[in-house]
């Protein structure tokens, strides 16, 4: 009875995740969700109950699971900093608890073992295979993985924009930029940074970066307003955002003759360990980042 609910909480759980989603289609942070799900949905005694491997409540475990399931279905795209619903996801979310589950276990299996996808209106009951019991292994990965981007973003979240800023040009010096005009608090034009490929900024293109911080995604008017202030075959452009960027303003970013380059935080964040040893020790004394190394699942 216990394995038959948890299996059928987990869907519910995954079900909430991706209608909250729904509204949020730049995507959101693991931790907001949790907070969303404690806030919203009842969580009985089962659900709270802490299982001793983990160490977690067993909704928090069942979400782990469920949610790996969903993002090999196609449904959840899922980074260690936000998750984000696919298309897909969208309608998913629609379906009856029964028909989610049934959808998720079928295309699970055919990730998992290679087996073709049920054509559709299939009956797939009787013949697709449960995932495999949830493994405690799996789920104090993700959680740490989790745990430690949540550090990360907690750190980030107390740097004004002007701080933020000064990351992202310690990051283009790690990368072999020499920078210019980084803006100072007040009006900037648009233009927070300027990147030359040599010390004198006498070979082109140059790079004009616009840095935005936390306070929401990025829209399709702010990348407009950038390709707006850029010079021609001269420049190409560069958005920094550490909240994200909206649908509409990663397709404005691919319309147009002048390039422009859209970094969200999970990009930054790679990008910044990519470029740690070269970035200078005064900066990067700022984000000081230390890998540490999992046996994966």
């Amino acid at each position: 009875m216990s394995q038959v609910k948890a299996v059928d909480r987990g869907v519910t759980l995954i079900k909430f995740v991706l209608g909250l989603l729904k509204s949020h289609p730049e995507g959101k942070r693991p931790r907001d969700l949790y907070a969303e799900i404690e806030a919203k949905l009842p969580l009985d005694a089962f659900d709270k109950e802490i299982l001793k491997g983990s160490g977690l409540p067993r909704w928090r475990a069942l979400l782990h699971f469920h949610s790996v399931a969903a993002s090999k279905a196609g449904l959840l795209a899922k980074s260690d900093g936000q998750w984000l619903v696919t298309e897909e996801g969208l309608k998913a979310a629609e379906l009856p608890d029964d028909e989610l589950k049934r959808l998720m276990r079928s295309r699970y299996r055919e990730w998992r073992w290679g087996q073709p996808r049920a054509k559709p209106g299939a009956e797939t009951v009787a013949t697709v295979e449960e995932p495999p019991p949830l493994s405690e292994t799996s789920v104090l990965f993700e959680d740490a993985k989790e745990k430690a981007r949540a550090e990360i973003d907690e750190y980030l979240d107390t740097l004004s924009g002007y701080e933020f800023q000064d990351l992202v040009a310690a990051l283009l010096e790690g990368m072999g930029y020499a920078t210019s005009s980084v803006s100072k608090p007040g009006a900037d034009g648009g233009t927070d940074i300027l990147a030359y490929t040599d010390p004198l900024g006498a070979q082109t293109p140059h790079i004009r970066v616009q840095v935005k911080h936390r306070d929401q995604a990025a829209s399709r008017e702010d990348v407009a307003a950038l390709r707006g202030i850029m010079r021609g075959d001269r420049e190409i452009g560069l958005f920094v955002s550490s909240g994200g960027f909206t649908r509409e303003a990663r397709r404005e970013a691919g319309i147009g003759a002048v390039h422009i380059e859209l970094v969200d935080l999970d990009r930054f964040l790679m990008l910044w360990q990519q470029h740690y040893g070269k970035i200078p020790e005064a900066k990067r004394s700022k984000l000081r980042l230390e890998p540490v190394y999992f046996l994966a699942p």
